[in-house]
């Protein structure tokens, strides 16, 4: 039996889609490679072997112990998960090591995390289409036929799917909590919006409500809560287990989701494998390969709250013209996310020719520098941008509450 070392950078139960996908995948391969895990965090697995290793740590000494786990281990493959030390030392693997990286956003640090040496890797996984574009636009050395696109998945839900057609309130359910990559600022206005309407629904709002900078004593604003009225229409707003979640989401008539960046949500899939009404925004991401405009649901401009408003008032107004969404997004559901068609697609991968460039036979100590100096600078780049886009999310929210 083959052995697949896999690198992620979590494998705690419940820490978000990095430990999900290593669980999923784990429990796909196991029967078919001896898998073994190296993680970041507590994450354990009474079945395998589990290192410890900072994948951030990109230290000399740390480099050398991740170095030394895959020697004592001697993996056919290894797999990178959301590693960033894996990137930095592929090109002193030995020749031998088949290396499959997975990039879990589209762009970004999660991408570099991925695709960073990736002439020395031989397939680099994206999540959608869009991010395979990135990737060969931000690392023009890679081979473009290494780059795969293999969307995410979930198994075909278990129960019996309800028939929405026919309700005469329609459950809304947006999963982006007050995350900045989902446009969690764009969607409060929308919603706020509807509640100034007399239209009957039901929303859920689920995932994390506190904003940036709550923890300043002097700022009234420190949830979404705090930007929307006490209205009877909102069923809930924050975080439920996940088990919670994913009944919460299986029973969305609309499935909000208009994000400024995305891997390929998971939520999306969920929703969609019980039947449902996708909205997406217009940016690119993973969410634009699965959803067609007007066909399996809607593609919405880029932080355009009057366009979400706009949509679902009309769903709701005219929900019978909306029937045939629920059963095509169901329909794209099993033709193309189910865990059936993921594993045949790693599979694939997983079995096929090396492809990377020839290693370096010793570690490198000068070089290896040098690549940790770009990899840091690059990160340190994201981090300002992230905070000047934090910014403009802490200044919209206030607006939304005060002028909305």
């Amino acid at each position: 039996m083959k052995k697949i070392l896999f690198c992620t950078g979590s494998y705690q139960t419940g820490k978000g889609g990095v430990a999900s996908y290593a669980r999923d995948f784990v429990d796909a391969f196991s029967s078919e490679y001896d898998i073994v895990i190296v993680t970041g965090d507590d994450g354990k697995d009474d079945q395998r072997k589990v290192y410890k290793c900072s994948p951030s740590d990109c230290s000399e000494a740390n480099a050398l112990k991740l170095l030394d786990i895959i020697e004592e281990t001697a993996p056919e493959i290894v797999v990178n998960s959301n590693f960033a030390l894996l990137a930095l030392v592929t090109p002193y693997l030995p020749d031998n090591v088949k290396v499959v990286t997975v990039s879990h956003f589209m762009n970004g640090r999660l991408l570099w995390n991925a695709a960073f040496n990736g002439e020395y890797a031989d397939s680099i996984i994206s999540l959608s289409s869009y991010g395979k574009e990135n990737i060969f636009n931000e690392f023009k050395q890679i081979n473009p036929s290494k780059i795969d696109v293999v969307y995410n998945f979930m198994p075909p839900f278990d129960g019996e799917r309800d028939d929405k057609k026919g309700r005469k309130v329609l459950k809304i359910v947006y999963p982006g909590g007050s995350i900045i990559e989902k446009s969690s600022e764009v969607v409060c206005k929308a919603i706020k919006k509807l509640l100034k309407t007399s239209l009957e629904f039901e929303l859920y709002w689920l995932g994390n409500i506190r904003l940036a900078n709550a923890g300043l004593n002097f700022l009234p604003t420190k949830t979404i809560q705090d930007c929307l009225p006490k209205d009877s229409r909102i069923v809930h707003i924050g975080s439920v287990p996940r088990d919670e979640s994913k009944k919460i989401i299986a029973d969305a008539n609309i499935f909000l989701l208009p994000s400024r960046g995305e891997g390929f949500p998971i939520t999306l899939i969920e929703a969609m494998r019980n039947s449902c009404i996708p909205i997406v925004s217009d940016a690119k991401h993973g969410s634009l390969d699965a959803i067609s405009d007007g066909q399996n649901g809607f593609i919405v401009p880029q932080g355009d709250a009057d366009a979400i408003f706009e949509r679902i008032s009309d769903i709701i107004m005219h929900h019978e013209n909306y029937a045939s969404i629920y059963d095509k997004s169901y329909d794209y559901y099993l033709q193309h996310l189910t865990d059936s068609v993921w594993k045949k697609r790693m599979s694939d991968i997983l079995s096929a020719m090396s492809n990377h460039n020839k290693r370096k036979e010793q570690f490198d100590i000068s070089l290896y520098r040098k690549s940790v100096k770009k990899y840091k600078h690059k990160m340190k780049c994201f981090r300002i941008i992230n905070r000047l886009t934090y910014v403009r999310q802490f200044l919209y929210f206030r607006y939304v509450r005060y002028f909305v």
